[in-house]
C-alpha cells in the first residue's frame, strides 16, 4: 500500500515570518501582500509563539474603529498558538490538528518547535486526494499483476484478447471493477 504523505511533502516553505514587536499596521501590509491567511510570529531563535491572522487583522480594525485609537504590536493583536503540525506528521494527523482548531493555516515546525513552513487546509486535502488516487492506481496495478492480465485499452487488443483467452479468463479480465 501506498504511505500517508507526510506534512513535509505538501507544505510551503516558510517565506515570511512576524515577530512580537513588529508593527500592527506594518504587519497587516505584510499579510495582505502574502496571500495567506496568516503569518506565524516567532521569537528571535525562529520558534514559533502565535499566529497573525486575517481575522485578527479584522478584529483589530474594528476595535481601532470603535475605540478610535491605532498602533500597537503583532503581539498584542495575534492568536496564541495552540495547534502546530510537525513537518514529519502524516497528513491524517494533521487533519486532526485542523479539525480542534478554528485556522485555515498552521505554521510547520521541526526541532523545538522552530519554523519551517506553513500548511493550509486546502493543503492537506489536495495532499490526501492525491494519496487516494495513488493507491487506487496501486491496487489497480496489483489487481492486474494477480489477474496475469491488463485490461485492453484499444481494439487491435481487445481482438487479440478475445483470440487467445478462455471464456473464464476474458470474464476475469472484463469484469466490473
Amino acid at each position: 500500500m501506498v504511505e500517508v504523505p507526510t506534512v513535509r511533502k505538501c507544505m510551503k516553505s516558510a517565506k515570511q515570518s512576524l515577530k512580537v514587536t513588529d508593527d500592527m499596521r506594518q504587519a497587516m501590509r505584510v499579510l495582505i501582500g502574502e496571500h495567506f491567511p496568516a503569518i506565524p510570529v516567532v521569537d528571535d531563535d525562529n520558534r514559533v509563539v502565535g499566529i497573525l491572522s486575517e481575522k485578527n487583522c479584522l478584529q483589530t480594525i474594528c476595535r481601532w474603529a470603535n475605540e478610535q485609537v491605532a498602533g500597537g504590536t503583532v503581539g498584542d493583536h495575534m492568536s496564541p498558538l495552540l495547534h502546530m503540525v510537525k513537518a514529519d506528521m502524516d497528513l491524517l494527523a494533521a487533519a486532526t490538528e485542523f479539525i480542534s482548531c478554528n485556522f485555515v493555516s498552521l505554521p510547520v515546525v521541526v526541532d523545538e518547535d522552530r519554523l519551517v513552513g506553513a500548511i493550509t487546509r486546502q493543503d492537506v486535502l489536495t495532499g490526501i486526494r492525491d494519496w487516494h488516487r495513488a493507491q487506487d492506481q496501486e491496487l489497480e496495478r496489483l489487481h492486474a499483476a494477480k489477474s496475469g492480465h491488463e485490461r485492453p485499452s484499444t481494439i487491435a487488443e481487445m481482438q487479440r484478447t478475445l483470440g487467445s483467452h478462455t471464456r473464464e479468463q476474458l470474464a476475469s479480465i472484463f469484469k466490473s471493477r
